[in-house]
C-alpha cells in the first residue's frame, strides 16, 4: 500500500500524525530552547515539502476556535486597560507596522521589485491574511498572492524565533520575571481586612446608616453590630448608639481612616452566637447574573449581608453597585436558618462552573463569523470587513466582557477555554505549516533569494526596533511585549510560542488589546501601498 496516498485520502489520520510528531519535536530541548507548540509547525514544513497537504477546513476551525478561546480569557480583562497605556501599547503596534510599510515601500524601489509583488511580500511578512485581501482588491493581480506566499513562511517562522529567543537578547529568564510581576500585583492588590471597633462618636448616636451615607463616605462596610448584648445584621435603617461594637471592613487605609471617626478599636471581640453564620457561596444561577448588590436586596429579604466578593484570584469589599459576574465567589453574612434560602439564590453549583454551555459557545462563534462578514468603508478609498480572525475575536471579547445577554452566560469555564485554545492552535499549525513547507522549496526555485530576503527584513527589522524602544523607553515586561509583537504581527503561531514559554496570560491579554487595530492598520497601508 502506498503510504502517501493513504495519508492523502484520510486527511484525519494525516492531520493527528503531524499533530504528535510536532509535539514530540516540540520537546526536544536544546541549551534550555525548545519550540514547544510550535514544533507542530515545523513538523508539518517538513511533510508540506514531500507532497502532504491538508483541507484548508482544519485550518479554519482551528483558528476560530483558537481565536474565540483568546477572546474569552481576555476579554474580562482587557478593557481594564487605562486609556493611557492603551494609546501606547497601539502607538508602538503603528510604529510597528508603519516602518514595515515603508520598508516595503523602500526595498521595492532599491531593489526593484513591481510593487503588486512588494505589497504581497508586506503583507506575508506580517502573516496578515485579512491585509492580503485588501492588497489582492486593490492591485488586481496575481504577483501579489505570489509575494504573500514568498514571505509566509518566514513571516510565520521569523516571529516565533525572534519570542522565543527574546528571553536570551534581552538576558532576562521567564520564571525571575513572573515573580517581578506577582510582586507587583500583589503590592497594588489591596487586602480585604476586618476590624471590631466601639462606637465613641456622640455625633453618631441615634444616626441610621443611611443618614451617614456610610458606605459611600468610608468606602468600608459593616457586618455586624453588637448592641444590647445581641449581635445584629445591620441594613440601611440600622441606628448607631455609643457603646455599640461594630464589625467593619475595608482596605487597610480604609479601616485606618474610618476608626477614628467612630471611635476606637474595641479589646472585647465580637461574641460568636449560635443562630450567625458566614458562608461562601458560588454564583451559578442565570437570573442574577449581572445584577448588583443594591438589587438583591438580601438585608430585606433574609436579615443578611454580602460582606466580600473574590473574583480571577482578587478579593475585594462588597460595593452596593458591584455587577456581579457568573462564578463569583460572595461571602454573606447572616442568620444560619437563612443559608439555605441564600444558597438556592445564588445557584452555588460547582459543577457549572466546571462545564460550558455548548449553544453559548457555539452561538458566540457564529455571532463573530457574521461581524467579520460586515463591510465598513472610510470614505471611498478604504473599504474592508474584520474577516473570520477579527469578527471571532470581537465577539469573544465583548461577549465574555459583557457575561449575560437575555439567558444566555457567555463566560466559559477556564479549563475549556484553555481546551478549545490548545485544540484549535494544533489543527490551525498543522495545516499552515503544510503549505508553507511546500511553498518554501517551491518559490525559493523559481523566484530566488531577493525576495525572500526582502520579506525577512520587513519581518524581522520592525520587531527587533520595537522590541528595544519598549524595554529602553517604557520597561515593558518581556512577557507583555512578546504579546505585543505577536498582536501587532497578527501572529497567532507568534502567540503560541509565547504562551508555550509560561503561564501568565499577560501575553494573550497584550495580544487581543493590539490585534483589532493592528489587522485594520494593515488594511489601511495595504491600501496605500497600492497607491504607488
Amino acid at each position: 500500500m502506498d503510504i502517501q496516498a493513504y495519508l492523502q485520502s484520510h486527511s484525519v489520520i494525516l492531520l493527528f500524525l503531524i499533530i504528535v510528531i510536532g509535539f514530540l519535536f516540540g520537546r526536544i530541548r536544546i541549551l534550555s530552547f525548545s519550540l514547544e507548540t510550535s514544533g507542530i509547525l515545523f513538523a508539518a514544513m517538513v511533510f508540506g515539502n514531500y507532497g502532504y497537504t491538508l483541507p484548508g477546513e482544519f485550518q479554519t476551525l482551528g483558528l476560530i476556535l483558537f481565536i474565540y478561546a483568546i477572546g474569552l480569557q481576555a476579554g474580562p480583562s482587557v478593557f481594564n486597560i487605562s486609556g493611557k497605556q492603551g494609546f501606547r501599547l497601539n502607538f508602538l503596534v503603528f510604529i510597528l507596522i508603519s516602518v514595515s510599510a515603508l520598508l516595503t515601500l523602500l526595498f521595492s524601489k532599491l531593489w526593484h521589485v513591481d510593487m503588486t509583488m512588494a505589497i504581497g511580500l508586506f503583507t506575508g511578512a506580517l502573516t496578515s491574511t485579512p491585509g492580503l485581501a485588501a492588497a489582492q482588491e486593490a492591485t488586481g493581480s496575481p504577483l501579489t498572492s505570489t509575494g504573500y506566499g514568498l514571505a509566509y513562511s518566514f513571516g510565520v517562522i521569523g516571529v516565533i524565533l525572534f519570542i522565543k529567543l527574546m528571553p536570551f537578547i534581552f538576558k532576562v529568564r521567564i520564571k525571575d520575571e513572573e515573580e517581578q510581576i506577582a510582586r507587583e500585583e500583589s503590592r497594588r492588590q489591596k487586602p480585604v481586612r476586618r476590624k471590631e471597633v466601639v462606637i465613641t462618636n456622640q455625633a453618631l448616636e441615634g444616626k441610621s446608616l443611611n443618614d451617614l451615607q456610610f458606605f459611600r463616605t468610608t468606602g468600608t462596610v459593616i457586618s455586624r453590630i453588637l448592641q444590647k448584648g445581641k449581635v445584629l445584621i445591620p441594613g440601611p435603617d440600622t441606628r448607631l448608639h455609643v457603646g455599640d461594637i461594630v464589625r467593619i471592613i475595608g482596605e487597610e487605609s480604609q479601616l485606618k481612616a474610618v476608626i477614628p471617626f467612630l471611635g476606637k478599636e474595641s479589646e472585647r471581640p465580637m461574641p460568636d452566637v449560635s443562630n450567625f453564620e458566614s458562608r461562601k457561596f458560588i454564583l451559578t444561577r442565570r437570573e442574577i447574573v449581572g445584577k448588583t448588590i443594591a438589587e438583591l436586596n438580601l438585608r430585606q429579604r433574609y436579615n443578611a449581608n454580602i460582606t466580600r466578593v473574590r473574583r480571577g484570584g482578587l478579593e475585594f469589599t462588597a460595593e452596593p453597585n458591584l455587577k456581579l459576574q457568573w462564578g463569583d465567589r460572595v461571602r454573606v453574612a447572616g442568620e444560619a436558618e437563612q443559608m439555605e434560602q441564600i444558597r438556592r439564590l445564588f445557584g452555588d453549583e460547582m459543577r457549572k462552573i466546571e462545564y460550558g454551555d455548548v449553544f453559548a459557545i457555539i452561538m458566540g462563534i457564529l455571532v463573530g463569523i457574521l461581524i467579520g462578514l460586515i463591510p465598513f468603508s472610510v470614505g471611498k478609498l478604504i473599504s474592508f470587513n474584520l474577516g473570520i480572525t477579527g469578527g471571532v475575536l470581537f465577539a469573544g471579547l465583548i461577549l465574555s466582557n459583557r457575561g449575560k445577554l437575555g439567558p444566555v452566560i457567555w463566560q466559559v469555564p477556564v479549563p475549556i477555554i484553555t481546551f478549545m485554545r490548545d485544540i484549535g492552535l494544533t489543527f490551525f499549525l498543522a495545516v499552515v505549516g503544510t503549505k508553507a513547507g511546500y511553498q518554501v522549496v517551491q518559490v525559493v526555485q523559481t523566484q530566488g533569494p531577493k525576495l525572500i530576503l526582502m520579506g525577512a527584513l520587513i519581518t524581522v527589522i520592525p520587531m527587533v526596533l520595537v522590541a528595544l524602544a519598549a524595554r529602553t523607553k517604557y520597561r515593558m515586561f518581556l512577557l507583555d511585549l512578546m504579546g505585543l509583537i505577536s498582536g501587532g504581527m497578527t501572529s497567532s503561531p507568534g502567540l503560541a510560542a509565547a504562551t508555550s514559554m509560561s503561564d501568565s496570560q499577560r501575553p494573550i491579554i497584550m495580544y487581543a488589546t493590539v490585534y483589532p487595530f493592528a489587522m485594520i492598520l494593515m488594511i489601511i497601508w495595504a491600501k496605500i501601498l497600492a497607491l504607488f
